[in-house]
């Protein structure tokens, strides 16, 4: 086999997995990926992204939604729904309990999941009263709390190869670098949790804690998405920290994932 043809079918097996990630990403939700989703979740660039949500909506994988900039799975690929109505169904079990701690903070509570390389929302509730924001769909490894927190757990063979793609640098605070990022993993796994710091989005901050349920390798983590000026004027990250562990520790007796 000659270098040229290697190289070629190395790179139409990178891309093949890439699709089959976003097919994951757009299952796992009912509203719609968005761009930005695709290429954090990945951590590929904007424009590859671009060309890869193109060429799934030419061959019919995809379709547009609603003209809002979301895709969602075409009728041909329907059947890869019931994972939404799967994450439905498990979110509904937790979801007293993500209410509760929901209106303890004031902010919205989200349910996270890892398959694979992609860490994509289970669910999510807002406080009964005020507005909270929305958790979004994809948690890069170096960029999001849930992202973070789950990563931290993976051993190094998988963690070598996910550093080893590029990252997306959404600002200025946005760790890129491998071993910067490797170095917060590690911070993050000793700490218990993970934190999002304005590193994505400005003026946002999260926190996640993994979820266990039985497991060596936790799956699932749970999290608080808020405007940073408003939560922690209200409450510590210690604080913060403790309504997640006492939410984890009721969803580990109660929940079934």
């Amino acid at each position: 086999m000659t270098q040229r043809r290697q190289t070629s079918q190395e790179g139409r097996q990178i891309r093949l997995d890439r699709i089959v990630e976003i097919l994951e990403l757009a299952a796992s939700t009912r509203e719609g990926i968005r761009l930005s989703d695709v290429a954090a979740g990945l951590g590929i660039p904007v424009s590859t992204a671009y060309r890869l949500l193109a060429e799934m909506r030419r061959v019919g994988m995809l379709e547009a939604a609603n003209g809002r900039g979301r895709h969602t799975l075409s009728a041909a690929f329907a059947g890869l729904g019931r994972a939404a109505e799967l994450n439905e169904a498990r979110f509904a079990s937790a979801e007293p309990y993500a209410s509760a701690a929901a209106d303890r903070l004031g902010e919205t509570i989200y349910l996270t999941e890892m398959k694979g390389r992609v860490v994509s929302l289970v669910g999510f509730r807002r406080p009964s009263t005020g507005e909270g924001l929305h958790p979004g769909n994809a948690f890069p490894v170096h960029a999001s709390a849930a992202g973070k927190i789950l990563w931290s757990f993976r051993n190094d063979d998988e963690l070598k190869l996910e550093l080893e793609r590029p990252h997306t640098k959404f600002r200025t605070t946005t760790h890129v670098d491998p071993e910067e990022i490797r170095a917060e993993l590690e911070r993050v796994r000793r700490r218990g949790f993970g934190v999002h710091d304005e590193e994505w989005d400005e003026g946002v901050y999260t926190m996640a804690v993994p979820i266990f349920a039985g497991r060596r390798i936790p799956a699932f983590a749970v999290g608080v998405i808020a405007e940073k000026e408003r939560l922690l004027a209200s409450f510590s990250e210690q604080a913060v920290f403790e309504t997640l562990c006492d939410l984890r520790d009721e969803l580990e007796k109660h929940w079934t994932p």
